[in-house]
């Protein structure tokens, strides 16, 4: 045993050229199984194929042997005959897993249920040598996650290894079902504290889940204490291998959700700089600034955002997203109520943004609608009556279908005729407010005023 560890360690280290082998070693065809398959990890093709001659010569026949010759095959792309020997292998000894495990291995990414069915033949012979956990793997190998985190459910979490538990708590986190990923990465961190994958997962569920508060202590073990990587120059290098795009994207809104929003727009800018390209980012920058009040930015960074959708994505949604952006600037009272020029300004932007979505979607009250509330922002004392025109063509669009936009239509339309002391036209829409809603404070007080 410790020569053939001997021979393995030289090979692997020097090469297949120079592994020497003894008179013993080069009779023995599990050995020579073996060495062939190191030289297949080291792209050696030519070195497996006399590592098999020599097992070929033997007296003795083993799968190991067997399965060497279908690894040989595909690593020449001849899918056929690689099946053809790994069903040899089965055929040969039905008890030994390896044959199966080969066999799964080529058709799991392809066709995980040809391999699941060849699996489960196993079980007629074997039920001690973890035919189940293969079949998870084929499964989350193959994209199906739904079926790998049913079998993963049947499996004992303790027998499980840190290969089989990421792949468990990922299936459950692709299903959406973040509560249970959660608990299985909090499961594997509690074996490997230091385990850069759980402490990625912790964080991204209890995110997922909103829950801020847990998702922040999560976020410290991410970046304060999971394991590095090894191979970078600095320590910034060792950083930028170890940490992705993504974790800073999820780090922001860890810190949007606790109010922290300057430091999460600095972690979303962070990730921008990883992958510029990421409208998801981009968008998350605009809401950060937006929760922070500071509209300009805000504006800048969702104008870039649709600056960077493809044309089909550019709806009239999306062009209303940018209109409410320049509303909510020009109706900000962070600073002063005073309609000032800058307000004024975006709130002339708003009703040109809003035109769009209405040209954009000439069926939907959307963009008139808002139109007319821009308008209200830019004539607050009813003065001009620039929002009259909206309001007329909301209440033509939705008179039938009712909602608030239309009592809140009427509502305009009743006090611009009060402000004009047009008694009829006030009352009219004061009764239409309270064919809706008889107990209607506003209209009350207006159907009484004269």
């Amino acid at each position: 045993m410790r020569q053939t560890i001997i021979v393995l360690l030289c090979w692997l280290c020097c090469g297949a050229a120079a592994a020497p082998h003894s008179d013993k070693d080069t009779k023995d065809p599990d050995k020579l199984a073996a060495l062939g398959t190191a030289c297949l990890k080291k792209g050696d093709i030519a070195g497996a194929e006399r590592y098999y001659d020599l097992c070929y010569h033997q007296k003795r026949i083993t799968t190991s042997m067997i399965c060497l010759a279908g690894d040989i095959a595909l690593a020449k792309n001849d899918e056929e005959q690689a099946d053809y020997h790994y069903g040899r292998a089965i055929y040969f000894d039905p008890r030994d897993p390896l044959g199966y495990w080969h066999y799964a291995d080529m058709h799991k990414k392809k066709e995980p249920a040809l391999a699941v069915a060849k699996l489960k033949q196993l079980r007629l012979y074997r039920d001690d040598c973890r035919v189940e956990h293969k079949i998870a793997e084929v499964w989350y190998t193959g994209n199906k996650v739904k079926e790998a985190a049913a079998v993963y459910d049947s499996i004992r979490i303790d027998s499980l290894n840190r290969d089989e538990l990421v792949s468990y708590a990922m299936s459950a986190y692709l299903l959406q079902d973040y509560q249970k990923s959660a608990d299985i990465a909090l499961h594997g961190r509690s074996v490997s504290p230091r385990d850069l994958v759980f402490n990625r997962l912790v964080m991204y569920n209890y995110t997922d889940l909103k829950q801020y508060d847990k998702a922040l202590e999560a976020s410290v073990e991410l970046f304060e204490h999971s394991e590095r990587k090894a191979e970078a120059d600095s320590v910034a290098d060792r950083e930028k291998k170890t940490f992705t795009y993504l974790d800073y994207i999820y780090y922001g809104y860890v810190l949007n959700g606790n109010g922290r929003y300057e430091e999460g727009i600095a972690q979303f800018n962070h990730a921008l700089e990883l992958n510029g390209d990421r409208t998801d980012v981009i968008l998350a920058i605009s809401k950060a600034y937006e929760n922070v009040g500071d509209y300009p930015k805000a504006v800048e960074h969702y104008k870039l955002y649709m600056e960077k959708l493809p044309g089909e994505e550019r709806t009239a949604y999306v062009v209303y997203e940018l209109g409410r952006l320049y509303y909510a600037h020009g109706t900000s009272t962070q600073e002063t109520k005073e309609l000032t020029a800058e307000k004024r300004d975006a709130l002339k932007l708003a009703d040109q943004t809003f035109a769009e979505v209405e040209r954009m979607r000439p069926d939907s009250y959307l963009g008139v609608y808002w139109r007319a509330r821009t308008n209200v922002a830019l004539d607050p004392n009813t003065e001009r009556g620039l929002a009259k025109p909206y309001y007329q063509k909301v209440i033509e669009m939705t008179e039938e279908t009712g909602g608030s936009q239309l009592t809140e239509a009427y509502k305009y339309m009743a006090y611009y005729y009060y402000v004009k002391k047009d008694q009829q036209n006030t009352l009219k829409y004061a009764d239409k407010i309270l064919d809706i809603d008889p107990t209607d404070s506003y209209a009350l007080r207006l159907s009484t005023a004269f």
